[in-house]
């Protein structure tokens, strides 16, 4: 993979291209987190790593290299701890909403499953703790989303969280 100082000085469709030509041979989750700490760290460069992280976080999941799973939580991180996410390319409700349709279930129906600390349980154990990996990082990002419908769905959320493994 390129160096991601170079990457993050390109023009966005040329950063994109050479993202693309990188597909199968590249380091996506260091390139990420580098881009990552650069965007959320003071300095006059933070919006050029803010965009890099974010074209590295859309073409690794377009080409298959990471799955949505592993994409939208870390999308809805950043956009959570960015001072502007809309010119970075993250819409927080967008955002939000993509974790939320990967939970796969309702809050009301996420509260509704019975589980205990014992072996019979482990299965619903890691499907809870799946739906609570993407569910967190769009929760909290409820203070920057708009919709009042998707900000209720949040706090339906919000209180179902501490009840799941």
């Amino acid at each position: 993979m390129t160096v991601p100082d170079e990457l993050r000085r390109l023009p966005p469709e040329e950063q994109r291209a050479r993202l693309r030509a990188t597909e199968g041979g590249g380091n996506w989750l260091g390139l990420i987190q580098t881009a990552t700490l650069y965007a959320t760290t003071p300095g006059e460069s933070r919006e050029s790593w803010a965009r890099l992280a974010v074209a590295a976080l859309e073409v690794a999941r377009e080409t298959g290299a990471l799955a949505d799973r592993e994409v939208r939580p870390r999308e809805a991180n950043l956009a959570r701890n960015l001072d502007d996410p809309v010119a970075a390319g993250l819409r927080p409700d967008d955002v939000a909403a993509a974790c939320l349709a990967l939970a796969g279930m309702t809050p009301a129906r996420a509260a509704a499953v019975e589980w205990s600390l014992r072996s019979e349980d482990v299965g619903k154990m890691r499907t809870l703790r799946r739906v609570r990996n993407v569910v967190v990082p769009a929760v909290e990002l409820s203070d920057r989303v708009a919709s009042e419908e998707l900000r209720r769905e949040l706090e339906e959320w919000r209180a179902v969280l501490p009840r799941l493994p």
